[in-house]
């Protein structure tokens, strides 16, 4: 059986009704979403090659936030699954934050991390994984929008705001994409 989502309303307060993923991004429903942002000691952001859309790249890790489910634990249940962080401290920035995605409407929690002797293995979820600069993935960004996912711009922008670093993404990719 398809895992529920609870729909949401633009205050991200569930509306009672409970809808598939597909239900969900077939009619444009607002739903809950997190991203975490994992950094390694050296500052930078591991970058996620996602399997699903083709190669693009996106954010460390991404996920939906299941029927009766909050962002925390969301976000801890995701972080495991798609990189094996397990025990590690997940710092929220910011939760509640809406996403127009063209296809798709999300609510989303922005989390980070910065794992201690955590090492990355592929696996079923994720098989690739790119330590980048915020510099350089923002220039890539700016430079070449369409190989990012509109989510991953999303969290970047609100990423830059919450942290108030002097990096200017300009990017955007079509609503229809």
């Amino acid at each position: 059986m398809a895992t529920l989502l609870d729909e949401v309303d633009i205050q991200d307060r569930p509306t009672g009704r409970q809808v598939t993923k597909q239900e969900a991004h077939d009619g444009k429903l607002l739903h809950r979403c997190i991203a975490i942002y994992v950094f390694d000691e050296q500052g930078r952001l591991y970058v996620q090659v996602h399997k699903k859309s083709g190669g693009l790249l996106d954010n460390s890790v991404g996920g939906h936030v299941d029927g009766g489910e909050d962002y925390p634990t969301a976000a801890k249940r995701e972080g495991e699954e798609e990189l094996g962080l397990h025990g590690v401290e997940l710092h929220e920035l910011a939760t509640s934050m809406y996403s127009d995605e063209g296809r798709y409407a999300h609510m989303f929690g922005l989390y980070e991390c910065q794992p201690k002797g955590w090492e990355f293995v592929p696996n079923d979820e994720v098989e690739q994984i790119i330590p980048m600069t915020l510099e350089e993935i923002v220039e890539q960004m700016n430079a070449d929008p369409m190989r990012f996912t509109a989510g991953f711009i999303r969290t970047m922008r609100a990423y830059i705001d919450i942290k108030g670093l002097p990096l200017n993404l300009t990017a955007h990719k079509p609503k229809n994409m």
